[in-house]
Order: C-alpha cells, then sequence, then structure tokens
C-alpha cells in the first residue's frame, strides 16, 4: 500500500498537470466526492487504500485529511488555513511529469486522469451551489 507522501505527490502532480494553476479544493467534501466518482481512473498508488464513507457531514475520504497534510508538509501545497476552502499546488510542472513518470503514468495520462478529476471537482461544485440556491430560494 502507498504511504501518504506517495499518495499525496500523486494528488497534487495530477492536479498540476490538469489545470492552469487552479486551487485544489479542501472543504465540503468537494475532492472527497470526485476521488469516489474517478476512483477507477486513478492510477494505483493513489487509489488504493482509499475508503469512503458517509458522516454527518456527508461523503468523506478517511484518508484524505492526512493526505492533504502530506502535502502541505512536503510543500507541495500552501499551508491551509481553517477559513480557506482550497489549497495553492506549489508543485512545478517538470516535477509533476516526474512524479507521474515514477509512478508509471505518461505525461499525457497524467493530464487525462486529472482532468478527468478536474472536471468532476467542477461537476460537484455546481452541485453544491445548486442545493445551496434551491435552500434560500425556498
Amino acid at each position: 500500500m502507498s504511504g501518504r507522501y506517495t499518495k499525496a505527490e500523486l494528488l497534487t502532480a495530477l492536479w498540476k498537470l490538469s489545470t492552469d494553476d487552479e486551487r485544489i479544493p479542501t472543504s465540503h467534501g468537494i475532492l472527497d466526492r470526485a476521488l469516489r466518482d474517478c476512483q477507477d481512473s486513478l492510477p494505483e498508488a493513489l487509489k488504493n487504500g482509499l475508503s469512503f464513507g458517509v458522516t454527518g457531514v456527508g461523503l468523506r475520504c478517511f484518508e484524505l485529511p492526512d493526505i492533504l497534510l502530506a502535502a502541505q508538509e512536503a510543500m507541495l501545497t500552501s499551508e491551509p488555513n481553517p477559513t480557506y476552502l482550497s489549497s495553492i499546488v506549489t508543485l512545478d510542472e517538470g516535477r509533476a511529469r516526474q512524479i507521474a513518470v515514477a509512478n508509471g503514468l505518461s505525461s499525457a495520462q497524467a493530464k487525462d486522469i486529472g482532468r478527468q478529476l478536474l472536471e468532476r471537482v467542477h461537476q460537484v461544485k455546481d452541485q453544491l451551489n445548486d442545493e445551496l440556491t434551491e435552500r434560500s430560494v425556498a
């Protein structure tokens, strides 16, 4: 099973290779839901050992807090702030490619997986916004 630092490297590499410096979500279960929904596409080293469950605050990936903390400790993302809803991925594109290749992915494969994850993150955000809008109108 891959350790949390390996998972943090892979997650941030996939994110970096698929976005134009978009921040990675760290709250509201957005990334949790995207990871679960994209689980079949994720590299083995990232998806192995991920577990999901519905909690009092919705669906959660139980390992994600440790992965995000490992990313911050390894300086792959900006330091968290309790009021922030996302983090900046500080990993550069060259290093992201190296991480992908070291984990058996081509740059193109890593970008494709990252785009799937990013697309699902956007869908989850849109769903949450729609739900909030419906609640405020009701």
